[in-house]
């Protein structure tokens, strides 16, 4: 993980289009959670801006050399303290038990299915296998889409934690507020017939407290990680669309917060903490398409993929800043997608050791993918729930 973080305090509802094409009208649907590209460039635009004092004369090839390890959703307290929360992981689903009507979290977990003759699945490759659950329970209301990071963390080792837990120190993003704008003359300085257009956005101010009596003085915002050190660390900032303001702020974590999990056995998981862009599609380039095999990103380790459980594509975009242009759209494997892998045998290789050089790092194929955040992974053991 990066070794600076920052936090973001927006002054304003903040703009984060998806990567879908938009018109003059704008709504709910046309709003995400931040990309991790739109944190590092925010980064590499305010170091480029204190460089050369907002001149515009700036290298954009070294500035995309600044590596960023992503955003993350964050609460920040009264005192000053920051709580972080991960998006939730997909082998994780709300289910009401139908014996005690109460909803609980039940974990899915890949199911070897090669020995039975009475059923089958379509999946893309023979080898994978089915992630199921064990038990009997209905489809429930949805839950809480970020957990508090230490929920997250415990799941990731292994824990059952409950429904009750993660609705309570979960968070759900910020509620979203649509306006409506006039086109301007520019020349007259009047509003021009017939030209309306709309903006969404997320609406980051203290939420109010019950029957009138004031505002909680927890607030939501992001915090950036990033190898990016800038000369100015507190500072006024334009964040996502429209150029909309925040207060940017370094800030201290505790150094166990990004922590590696203990790990016993040759079978972990990957989940995936921000969006990750693979040249197959879902499935990494460094894995053989034909045999799943594959050595693990910034480690020598040969795994071989087990199973994946992995949501909607999510739609990718963005400002090319150096060009003035849109990016192309792009399709990535949604946060909080879950890949299992079996270590290879009768590799003389310190395992835990190489683990720890991926974990809270990229898995992405694009150098340039690495370097904006996406595809960043936290890396657990596999427990066998079959």
């Amino acid at each position: 993980m990066a070794n600076q973080y920052y936090w973001i305090d927006a002054l304003a509802p903040l703009v984060f289009r998806s990567g879908k094409p938009f018109g003059a009208q704008s709504d709910t649907e046309d709003i995400v959670f931040p990309l991790p590209s739109a944190a590092a460039g925010l980064m590499r635009t305010i170091s480029a801006q204190q460089q050369d004092g907002f001149t515009g004369e700036f290298d954009s090839g070294s500035l995309k050399q600044i590596r960023s390890n992503g955003l993350f959703l964050a609460q920040k307290d009264g005192s000053g303290s920051l709580k972080l929360f991960a998006p939730k992981p997909a082998d994780a689903i709300y289910l009401k038990n139908k014996a005690t009507n109460q909803i609980e979290i039940i974990r899915l977990s890949p199911k070897d299915m090669s020995h039975t003759d009475d059923c089958g699945c379509d999946l893309p490759h023979a080898d994978l296998q089915p992630v199921q659950m064990d038990g009997n329970q209905k489809k429930s209301p949805s839950g809480k889409t970020f957990w508090a990071l230490d929920d997250y963390l415990a799941w990731l080792n292994g824990e059952n934690i409950s429904f009750a837990q993660v609705d309570k120190n979960g968070a759900t993003l910020p509620a979203i507020e649509v306006r409506t704008h006039v086109a301007i003359d520019g020349e007259t300085g009047t509003s021009q017939d017939g030209l309306l257009f709309q903006t969404a956005a997320y609406d980051f101010a203290n939420p109010k407290k019950d029957h009138h009596t004031g505002w909680h003085d927890t607030q939501m915002g992001f915090v950036i990680a990033s190898e990016c050190v800038l000369q100015k660390d507190n500072d006024l900032v334009r964040f996502g669309g429209e150029g909309r303001l925040s207060y940017l702020q370094k800030v201290a974590l505790p150094a166990d917060t990004f922590r590696l999990p203990e790990i016993n056995s040759r079978y972990i998981k990957l989940t995936l903490l921000t969006p990750a862009i693979f040249a197959q599609g879902w499935l990494p380039k460094w894995l053989n398409e034909n045999d799943l095999i594959g050595e693990l990103p910034h480690t020598s380790l040969k795994v071989k993929l087990k199973a994946a459980a992995v949501e909607r594509w999510q739609p990718v975009s963005g400002w090319d800043l150096a060009n003035h242009r849109p990016k192309p759209m792009r399709k990535a494997v949604a946060a909080g997608a879950v890949y299992w892998f079996e270590i290879e045998e009768n590799q003389s290789i310190n395992i835990e050791s190489e683990l720890k050089k991926l974990a809270y790092q990229s898995a992405c194929d694009d150098e340039q993918d690495k370097r904006d955040g996406f595809g960043i992974v936290a890396v657990s053991e596999w427990k066998n729930n079959f």
